[in-house]
């Protein structure tokens, strides 16, 4: 009796464990990237629109070619039309980056002709850091930038543009900080607007992850899709999962004890009574 109970006892601390373990490792995030697009749908980009499109479409192919595990996480990405009103046009994961989905991302960028007389840099790039830094938070961020990055913003009307300086370069407000974990390139800017952000991200402590290209290399970058996102656990989280390992088993231990307690007082009660029916019993045969 001793033995089978000690026995269920510990099989069902293993179960409970067990289960509690599936529950917290169901609510975990698999590790993914997200990747933003920002695409220059501006009249000034117009001559490049079309390369901009096809170099976009080229890396959205490779990036839904990987292929995930069922354990793995799936890459976010999302499209952002860079104009007067910058927004987005298209949100998902790389699979859901069918051929379908492709000719209507085509389409609802070449659509946006009412926006195309300015181009709010400042903004787009805004949201860009919003989608970027947006929860849950990804392992890795890579922003892809198909434009001059020249800022005329609207006055208020669709057609009513604040003059542009050439070069154009970020303002003092402009939020650097919000790019310094992400892998930025910038395809088909003007030299001298390359040299003028060169300056500025240099500035910024970001030239390591801010590769900008000017129109004479553009056409030939090959880009290659984002490596799969592998979850590096830092110190303090290696620090953590050891004391999370050694609260376990220190539970088990001593849910164990005193279950052993319990099992050893419970057969050393029963014993006693057996032992106190028995010697009432040999009394009674004595009288």
């Amino acid at each position: 009796m001793f033995k089978i109970n000690t026995i269920a006892f510990i099989t069902l601390v293993f179960v409970v464990a067990g289960l509690t373990e599936d529950c917290q490792a169901a609510k975990r995030i698999r590790p993914f990237n997200r990747i933003v697009i920002v695409l220059d749908a501006s009249g000034s980009y117009k001559s490049r629109r079309m390369e901009a499109v096809d170099k976009a479409t080229d890396l959205i192919n490779k990036i839904s070619s990987v292929k995930t595990k069922r354990h793995e996480g799936k890459d976010q990405i999302v499209i952002v039309s860079l104009d007067s009103s910058p927004e987005v046009i298209w949100e998902g994961t790389k699979d859901e980056l069918t051929p379908e989905n492709k000719n209507y991302l085509v389409q609802r960028f070449e659509a946006r002709k009412d926006y195309e007389a300015c181009t709010d840099v400042e903004g787009g790039m805004q949201l860009a850091a919003e989608l970027l830094n947006r929860e849950p938070a990804p392992e890795f961020k890579y922003m892809f930038v198909f434009s001059d990055l020249i800022h005329e913003p609207s006055n208020g009307a669709a057609n009513s543009c604040a003059p542009a300086a050439k070069p154009s370069v970020p303002s003092e407000n402009f939020a650097w900080d919000a790019f310094a974990d992400v892998n930025t390139s910038v395809l088909w800017m003007p030299i001298n607007q390359k040299l003028a952000w060169k300056k500025a991200v240099k500035e910024a402590g970001l030239d390591s992850t801010f590769r900008l290209y000017a129109e004479s290399e553009s056409g030939t970058i090959r880009f290659t899709a984002p490596k799969k996102a592998r979850h590096v656990m830092t110190e303090d989280e290696k620090v953590a999962g050891k004391e999370k390992v050694g609260g376990f088993f220190s539970g088990i231990f001593k849910l164990l004890i005193v279950g052993l307690i319990s099992m050893v007082t419970l057969v050393g009660g029963f014993g006693l009574v057996m032992f106190m029916i028995s010697r009432t019993k040999n009394k009674k045969r004595g009288r």
